[in-house]
């Protein structure tokens, strides 16, 4: 199943992606069973080596950045950051 995503980022995300050399992703393949429904991604950039995806946040109410890591052959979200720059102060 493919995942279209996003690619409208503010003119400060497209500035720290450009600053970073990320790479934006327009769809992303995931199985149905990889990620509960409410997990879904809403953006997805590649940073360095690892993925970052905007995700809804029930707790907060609100999107946040989290690291998506594969494992055994299914995506899961580790590490969580409230904006890019303190996803860039945790990487």
């Amino acid at each position: 199943m493919k995942f279209k995503l996003s690619v409208g980022y503010s003119d400060n995300e497209l500035m720290f992606l450009k600053e970073h050399n990320c790479e934006i992703l327009s769809e992303i393949k995931l199985s149905e069973r990889e990620l509960a429904e409410n997990e879904a991604p809403r953006r997805i950039f590649k940073y360095g080596g690892v993925f970052i995806a905007e995700i809804f946040d029930d707790e907060s109410g609100c999107y946040i950045w989290a690291v998506m890591t594969k494992w055994k052959g299914k995506y899961r979200y580790s590490s969580c950051y409230d904006s890019l720059e303190s996803l860039e102060q945790g990487l």
